[in-house]
């Protein structure tokens, strides 16, 4: 017979408890883990972010000085390396006048009627401008008159400096700004410059500073 102070049923088996307290120690100590994780993917995920932006982020603008410039030196034909904006100009330039226009025959214009060859002009100045080292410091402000004559029949372009318009009597330097500002000026086109008449005859004063 059976012992009735046996129990009827079985003690309870202790290994599933033991091992669901297993697994609940497994998934804390992979909780810190997977946090690890989340945390390096998201830092690579900045880095990656970062790099794209810093590849796709437009290159910075120059200052609006520097662009000034080097769009100047670049439509002068210098160098912009020797272009200095913070220094002063050696050279002041008059106004370009027309002394006179005509075309052949005895019929002139006077000068007042003649109409302006602006792209001429404005090389002439730059020119003179480009070439103002030609003229060495004298400790006096010195005077030179460049006169162009123009002629688009026989299509070419003539520099003087007429001795009358000029304060400066080395001719050594007269002979060197000459060189310099009519060198400058033989890339200088004729065609397409508007014109009424055949041939031209400008002026201007260049003043150089002490």
């Amino acid at each position: 017979m059976a012992d009735p102070r046996e129990p009827s049923h079985p003690p309870s088996d202790p290994q599933p408890a033991m091992a669901r307290s297993l697994r609940g120690d497994r998934s804390a100590e992979d909780r810190p883990g997977r946090a690890w994780l989340a945390a390096a993917f998201l830092f690579g995920m900045l880095l990656v972010a970062a790099g794209l932006y810093l590849w796709r982020r437009p290159p910075a603008p120059e200052t609006a000085t520097s662009a000034v410039v080097v769009a100047a030196a670049a439509d002068a034909g210098a160098s912009p390396a020797v272009v200095d904006a913070g220094s002063p100009s050696p050279v002041t330039l008059s106004d370009v006048r027309v002394l006179g226009c005509h075309d052949r025959g005895p019929t002139k214009t006077p000068a007042d009627q003649c109409d302006h060859l602006a792209p001429i002009e404005q090389a002439l100045s730059r020119a003179i401008e480009q070439s103002a080292p030609c003229l060495p410091p004298s400790g006096a402000d010195e005077n030179i008159q460049y006169v162009a004559d123009v002629s688009f029949s026989r299509h070419n372009l003539r520099i003087t400096l007429p001795r009358a318009g000029r304060s400066v009597k080395d001719r050594k330097v007269v002979g060197a700004c000459a060189t310099a500002v009519r060198s400058a000026m033989q890339a200088v086109p004729l065609d397409g410059v508007d014109h009424r008449h055949s041939l031209y005859k400008l002026s201007v004063v260049a003043t150089y500073k002490k």
